[in-house]
């Protein structure tokens, strides 16, 4: 059996008068033991002890033969010998104990760094430690550890507990919440519903009754006829039943005339609630879950300590939602963000674009020799391929720019001014001309398509599932298939509460929750986004943002040219926060579009102010 160090070797009567292999001795066996280990303090056979001498750990301890090894194990345990080896010296067992330093040591550690201080022998000194206070002060350490630890576990399975009925409790808060939500819901939908019921019921009256008075009327009609064909063999009485009808028919025009003028039925159409579609659009609809947290700073005994009384019951609180970056259109008690309150959380809240630094580089050359006037940018469009497109309205040219070089590679004419561009599927761009919408194929050379023509000026143009949607400088706004055919048409007067103007740009965002129509309205200062149907849902204005032109969608942010107020503004949706990304002094002035790529963290704007017209100012993002 192995010895246990600092303590007697566990063997019967019987074993200790005989010297035995010790390792084989625990295993069940006895042979005679042929050599004894000085350092382990063990008796081996042959076996063991040829293992000992090969072994890298071992092979430097000394081995007694039988001629020199003790006559017998009894012999062996009489005394009690340390055989813990020093952490310095591996070769040393520790036999001292420096009171000074409080520490274990061998004799080459007191040779070398205690020769000044007054050592204990442990073998002198360990009866009387074990017999003394500070063994059973370390004794009643372990046991009040134990009690402790014992609590601690008991705190922690009350906490499992706490856990699951905290997931449980709040998990029903949202349950309950959301059938509240729904109940709300329910009942607008039936409200509308009725009233839906209510209008068709009026219509269906009136219609009923219209045709009922329409009915008789034919049957007056009818019989007049009639007696005027019966007598018309006698023309002596046909006179006179004609003189008689005539009065007759003068009522029954009358009372057609009343009929048309009834005949109004009342039509009516579903709206979205722009707060809801607000929600909608929203990182943080129904609600967030927000962590408290209490840390209590312990003592080593498990009470709080006078130094750790300063951060006693410290409470943090996190909110966790979608993107916490942002904020939900909703305050706390679910009424709109009013725009004072807008404008006040702007100044700290900076998000995605909002964050970064622009930094003005070299610009765009794009004029060439044989352009005699200036250029006048109106449009830009990134294309595949690290391409940039843009649209000259002075020289009437569509040119292509390669962002590698920062270089024209290609420009194509074409019949009338251009403004606006987006992109269609099969490497296809879609170019606003004056009165019609070109069709530009992009892979490869520039080359011109089929056209559609239009009925006005248009300025902007988006695509959507095979529609366009075109804004026209006076004040129009059309969805149209691809073949020109207009679905759908919002001008002055068709909604009561916000016309536009003048749209000067639109952008289409055909995915995600901000998935809508923004049109830029350059004299009402307004960004207006609209759904796929050209129903106003939402608009965003700012007092830093003048004459909007230009739009670009970036995630769910929006860029926005100020062309007035000579800025650059990013459009957070999800929280409707406006925020300057650069202005004047960045110089930014009389923007028309821009354009941000984000491989490449630059963003790309176009101006109307001399002699940067002929330019593509370029911004690097830190």
């Amino acid at each position: 059996m192995d010895e246990v160090p600092g303590k007697k070797l566990q063997t019967d009567a019987s074993a200790l008068e005989t010297n035995h292999c010790q390792p084989c001795f625990q295993d069940g066996e006895t042979l005679p033991a042929e050599a004894y280990c000085t350092f382990c303090k063990e008796f081996m056979c042959s076996n063991y002890t040829h293992v000992h001498r090969k072994q890298r750990i071992t092979k430097s301890h000394t081995l007694l033969d039988k001629s020199s090894m003790p006559p017998t194990m009894q012999d062996f345990t009489i005394k009690e010998e340390s055989t813990q080896p020093c952490d310095i010296h591996p070769e040393e067992c520790i036999k001292y104990f420096c009171p000074t330093h409080q520490t274990l040591n061998c004799g080459h550690c007191s040779v070398l760094d205690h020769q000044s201080c007054k050592q204990q022998i442990i073998s002198e000194i360990a009866k009387a430690f074990k017999e003394g206070q500070g063994y059973e002060a370390i004794k009643q350490i372990i046991v009040q550890l134990l009690r402790d630890t014992d609590v601690c576990v008991d705190n922690i399975k009350e906490n499992i507990k706490l856990v699951e009925g905290f997931g449980e409790h709040e998990i029903a808060n949202i349950r309950n919440y959301r059938d509240q939500i729904n109940k709300y819901f329910d009942e607008r939908e039936n409200a509308l519903l009725k009233i839906i019921a209510q209008m068709q019921s009026m219509n269906e009256t009136l219609l009923d009754s219209l045709k009922s008075e329409c009915d008789n009327l034919k049957i007056e009609v009818n019989k007049i006829k009639e007696e005027l064909e019966a007598h018309e063999n006698n023309n002596y009485q046909l006179f006179i039943e004609a003189h008689t009808a005539k009065n007759v028919l003068k009522k029954l025009q009358s009372t057609l005339v009343e009929i048309n003028i009834k005949h109004s039925i009342h039509e009516y159409q579903f709206r979205k609630d722009p707060i809801t579609e607000e929600v909608l659009g929203s990182k943080t609809g129904i609600g967030s879950i927000e962590e408290t947290t209490t840390a209590n700073a312990l003592g080593w005994d498990g009470h709080t300590t006078s130094a750790d009384s300063d951060i006693q019951a410290t409470e943090t609180t996190k909110t966790f939602s979608a993107n916490t970056e942002t904020e939900s259109p909703l305050n706390p008690s679910g009424t709109q963000t009013s725009a004072k309150q807008k404008h006040e959380k702007q100044t700290t809240i900076r998000t995605g674009l909002a964050k970064l630094k622009y930094t003005p580089t070299a610009g765009i050359l794009v004029k060439t020799s044989s352009n005699t006037s200036e250029c006048w940018l109106t449009s830009l469009l990134e294309l595949p391929g690290d391409r940039l497109l843009l649209a000259d309205f002075n020289s009437i040219t569509v040119e292509l720019v390669d962002l590698n070089t920062c270089s024209l590679v290609d420009e194509f004419r074409v019949p009338t001014g251009l403004l606006g561009m987006c992109l269609l599927p099969g490497d296809r761009v879609a170019v606003s001309s004056h009165r019609s919408i070109l069709l530009l194929e992009t892979c490869g050379q520039l080359s011109l398509g089929n056209s559609i023509s239009v009925d006005g000026e248009c300025c902007s143009v988006g695509y959507d599932n095979n529609n366009l949607f075109v804004s026209y400088n006076d004040g129009v706004v059309e969805k149209m298939d691809m073949e020109g055919k207009v679905i759908k048409k919002v001008t002055k007067g068709w909604f009561s509460n916000s016309p536009f103007k003048k749209p000067s740009y639109l952008k289409v965002v055909s995915e995600g929750p901000t998935k809508a129509i923004y049109v830029s309205d350059y004299e009402t200062n307004t960004i207006t986004r609209l759904d796929m149907n050209l129903n106003i849902l939402q608009t965003f204005q700012d007092p830093a943002l003048r004459g909007p032109t230009g739009i670009t969608e970036v995630g769910n942010q929006l860029l926005i040219c100020g062309g007035l107020s000579n800025n650059i503004m990013c459009l957070d949706l999800p929280s409707g926060l406006m925020t300057q990304l650069a202005g004047k002094k960045d110089g930014i002035e009389s923007p028309n579009n821009v354009c941000y790529i984000q491989q490449q963290n630059k963003m790309y704007v176009t101006v109307d102010s001399f002699p940067n017209t002929n330019y593509v100012k370029v911004y690097e993002t830190t």
